[in-house]
């Protein structure tokens, strides 16, 4: 966007600024279809839900840590984590939660 070259160091925010876009459609779509892949993960018992809530052990690795995928959950939703997965046990819930994303009226 706007031909910036990523050794001038501008933040993805400040092109959005010059841009004029606050908050990209692209961005809200991904975070609904990654929301509504969480409710179905929690609903059904399967292999991912398995590794999801599973624990790794061993020490961890250097450097700055990962961004948790179930932190980004929990971030996207602006609910707590027991909140998210007891919504995301009942469908409709759900449904609303993600269909109200970008609207701020998320929580439920």
């Amino acid at each position: 966007m706007q031909r910036i070259s990523w050794k001038e160091k501008v933040t993805n925010k400040k092109v959005l600024e010059n841009v004029e876009l606050q908050r990209p459609e692209h961005l809200l779509t991904i975070q609904r279809r990654k929301m509504k892949y969480y409710g179905h993960l929690r609903r059904h018992d399967s292999n991912q839900k398995r590794i999801l809530e599973g624990k790794i052990d061993g020490r961890r690795g250097r450097g700055r840590r990962r961004q948790a995928w179930l932190g980004n959950i929990q971030e996207t939703s602006q609910m707590k984590m027991c909140e998210v997965c007891e919504t995301a046990l009942d469908r409709r819930r759900w449904r609303t939660v993600t269909a109200h994303l970008g609207d701020g009226m998320a929580q439920s």
